[in-house]
């Protein structure tokens, strides 16, 4: 009686860490939006969602995103700039250059050309997994969410964009003029 249980308890623990295991490979997504905007080869749409456990598949990027169900499936500039547009990303992608067929393995290694890149995407399935570094890297081993081979992978850098002053800023300004010439006719008076 006391080894079957035994037996029982070993194999409840044995079950809850090959959970945990499983659940530690899964992707956690959050802000998931929808995009579509005019494109000159059509109209780039997808999905894009913010990848809150990047680091277990882009290792070192400090933001990640994931694409699915992107037209065109192969991204371009432009397509990778209206999906972070789209996820309120605030950077601009420049420098984008994609690398088709995707490399045999996971590692990419730009050293030996003298390229750092901020911005890495790689495209497997349905899916396409960015990261973002800071600062540059040469070189990054990565890790597909599918276990899928890649089709391509592209570097980028990026920067940072121009955030327009908020409306109250504008509203403020005038209230603040208001009350400096308030204050002038009260020291005039």
């Amino acid at each position: 009686m006391k080894i079957g249980k035994t037996i029982s308890t070993m194999m409840a623990v044995v079950a809850a860490t090959f959970s945990l295991s499983v659940s530690a490979a899964t992707i956690e997504l959050s802000n998931t939006t929808a995009y579509s905007s005019p494109h000159p080869s059509g109209n780039p749409s997808g999905v894009i969602s913010t990848v809150i456990n990047i680091n277990d598949y882009l290792p070192g990027a400090y933001q990640g995103y994931l694409i699915e169900d992107a037209t065109p499936n192969a991204l371009s500039q432009s397509h990778l700039q209206t999906a972070l547009n789209a996820a309120g990303a605030g950077i601009t992608v420049n420098d984008f250059f994609k690398v088709e067929p995707g490399p045999v393995g996971d590692f990419l290694d730009t050293s030996s050309l003298g390229l750092a890149f901020e911005g890495f995407l790689v495209k497997y399935s349905t899916f396409t997994m960015i990261g973002l570094f800071s600062p540059a890297i040469t070189s990054l081993s990565y890790i597909t969410h599918t276990g899928q081979d890649v089709s391509h992978i592209a570097f980028f850098n990026t920067s940072i964009s121009e955030v327009p002053l908020p409306a109250a800023v504008w509203l403020f300004l005038p209230a603040l003029m208001g009350f400096l010439g308030f204050r002038r006719r009260l020291t005039a008076a």
